[in-house]
């Protein structure tokens, strides 16, 4: 699919390996943007997540790090094309090397999840594969970018997601609130998980079931994501 619709923007999605799926759906919807100012949104590909926050927080400015030189145009292309142009600039470049010169009050990311230990440099591995070096490189930055009272998000799979925690924690970072996924009842399958810097005894901890028996989307689904489905869901 070379164009995919929403409500009120459409992406074009020629250029990226990576295409929308219920991964950004999913983060895009959960992620709180209340009193957010200045968002980062590292490694952007085609803009979605910044374009789903641009339309939920009408104050919101958001910076789209892309390191794939042609997934960076096309995600121009489409903040260009949508609604929120003027408060969504889009930066061709790595992340971990990147000069910022100011701080986020929320970061976000839709990253690659693999582990793996020698990632390849080909663009279809690269959106999928990270080695834990690099994740944590991330994470130190991240951290270094957050302001004190910031939020960082980020949708990783369930099974490795005490590790992404471990290295958070050590970052500085803390889970402030997760969100188990299942894809249906009882088959785990992803975590959102919001960090921020307050060392606190446990957390907000919640569940959300995608699809029913019958592999209809659950009532909880097609709530989360009613404002940014092109079409209405028959749950």
């Amino acid at each position: 699919m070379s164009t995919f619709h929403f409500k009120e923007f459409s992406l074009i999605q020629v250029a990226n390996t990576h295409k929308v799926g219920t991964d950004a759906m999913l983060l895009g919807a959960s992620i709180n943007t209340s009193n957010h100012k200045t968002a980062l949104d590292i490694g952007a590909g085609t803009g979605v997540l910044a374009l789903m926050l641009a339309q939920r927080n009408p104050s919101i400015h958001i910076t789209c790090i892309e390191i794939d030189q042609k997934s960076a145009e096309e995600c121009t292309n489409n903040v260009n094309n949508s609604p929120w142009f003027n408060r969504i600039n889009t930066i061709y470049t790595d992340f971990t090397l990147y000069e910022f010169h100011q701080k986020f009050d929320l970061i976000f990311t839709n990253p690659p999840y693999y582990f793996t230990d020698n990632s390849s440099d080909e663009s279809n591995e690269r959106t999928k594969h990270i080695t834990p070096e690099s994740l944590l490189s991330w994470l130190n930055k991240v951290a270094d970018l957050l302001t004190s009272k910031g939020e960082f998000w980020v949708i990783w799979p369930s099974e490795t997601s005490h590790k992404i925690i471990e290295m958070a924690h050590d970052s500085g970072l803390h889970v402030a609130k997760k969100i188990t996924v299942y894809s249906k009842k009882n088959k785990l399958s992803r975590s959102i998980l919001c960090f921020n810097r307050d060392k606190k005894e446990g957390f907000n901890d919640e569940q959300l079931i995608i699809r029913n028996e019958d592999n209809s989307y659950s009532n909880d689904y097609c709530l989360l994501t009613s404002d940014f489905h092109f079409k209405e869901f028959t749950p």
